[in-house]
Order: C-alpha cells, then structure tokens, then sequence
C-alpha cells in the first residue's frame, strides 16, 4: 500500500471512528446486559478498518454507507464467536447477519439512476432478496418437513408450503450456489470459512451468496411473504 493510500485510510479512520461506536451503541442497545462492551466496540472498530482498506471512492459510493454493512459485519461475527444466543435469538441473529451480507454487497457499486418506477422495482427486489435470506435461516429449514395434513391450521399448512418452496429452490442452485448455500445457511460456516473451504476469496463467495438470493427471489417471490422479525 503506497503511503498515500496508507494516508487516505487513515483519514477515513480517524473521521469516522465515533460514527463506528455509535452503530455498535445501537447494536448494544437490544443486546443482553452481560455482553462485554469492550469486545463490540472493538469489532466493531475492526469493522471500520476493514472497509477503510477496502473502500473504492471510484465506485461512486459513500464511505459512511460502504462501511455501515461492514462494521455491523464485523460485530455479527463477534457476536457469533461469543455463542451466547438462545434458539429463538440465534435464528433472529441468523437472519439478520445474512440480510446485512447480502446489503454489503450491493452497497459496494452505486446503483444506476433509473426512473421512479424502475427504482421502485429495485426496491422491491432488495426486499425480496431480504425474506429469502429469512426464510433461509428459519431453523425448520434444516429439518424433514412433515407433511401438511388436516389437522393443522391454515397458517400453518401455508409455513410448510413456504419452506418446501425454499427447500426446492435451493435445491435448484447452480452445484457452487447450492453448495455456498448450505454451508452458509445449514452448516452455519461464515462467508470467510466458506472461502477457506472452496479456495475461494471471501469477497468472491460474498458474491454467491448474492447471486444466490437473486436466483431463488424469482421463483419465490410473491409467494413467501413471511412476517418479519425486529432487527437488532
């Protein structure tokens, strides 16, 4: 890295080492008590550095926005490493350090000027791609789903019609898609530990992982409307 770059990273840093604690407070604010301050705050720090070396100004995206993905990344994987969740959290948490992966990576390249109703498109794609990454990381998806009979409620045969659609789309992937896939959603590997696995960059597999929900939004769209949890 040329001292110049090493300059520019600095600054970036240095400028926006408050707004990195002030996601992390946010963060803590719907955390459990007992979680050491210290350590979010330090991931989340690390968070920030990573995307200071990583940032690409010519890509025409705001540094605050390219590194709020990544510094909320960052404390997910500490959280992770902390293994202090309850089922019903750890689903939630799941679900949410997925949906902030995938807006990482669209976060990086700035999205074309389009018309109202073409933006509007994108949003609804983005929200789309967001409940898939749910219904992913619902813990039913990682067992045999029982067959729906009369006895059990609508809303209840309609979850398990979701989830065989999830299963099968998932099912349909590309063999590297799938594979990306389940490890990240049914083996519960990080993006980096898929990369190390596959021989491949965790940037790369970040990718897959996009592309992915991509794929699999169009065959589920306008059938999973699940309801969405609170977000940490």
């Amino acid at each position: 890295m040329s001292s110049a770059l090493r300059s520019d990273v600095n600054q970036l840093i240095h400028s926006y080492r408050s707004y990195a604690r002030a996601i992390a407070s946010d963060m803590l604010g719907k955390l459990p008590p007992h979680i050491d301050k210290g350590d979010i705050f330090g991931a989340a720090e690390l968070g920030l550095v990573e995307a200071a070396r990583a940032f690409d100004a010519s890509r025409g995206v705001l540094f605050k926005t390219f590194a709020f993905y990544r510094i909320r990344g960052a404390v997910y994987d500490c959280l992770r490493k902390m293994a202090w969740f309850s089922k019903a959290q750890y689903q939630q948490y799941k679900f949410e350090r997925a949906a902030n992966e995938y807006l990482a990576d669209y976060s990086a390249t700035a999205a074309p000027q389009g018309t109202p109703e073409e933006e509007y498109g994108e949003l609804k794609n983005i929200a789309a791609s967001v409940i898939t990454c749910y219904m992913l990381s619902l813990d039913q998806i990682q067992q045999e789903i029982a067959t729906a009979d009369g006895s059990q409620g609508e809303q209840e045969c309609e979850r398990i019609e979701q989830e065989r659609d999830v299963r099968h789309c998932l099912a349909q992937l590309p063999e590297r898609n799938r594979q990306v896939m389940e490890l990240y959603y049914l083996q519960d590997l990080s993006l980096e530990q898929i990369g190390e696995r596959l021989g491949l960059s965790k940037s790369w597999v970040c990718r897959i992982h996009s592309k992915s929900l991509e794929m699999m939004r169009g065959a589920l769209q306008g059938n999973v409307k699940p309801e969405m949890p609170a977000t940490l």
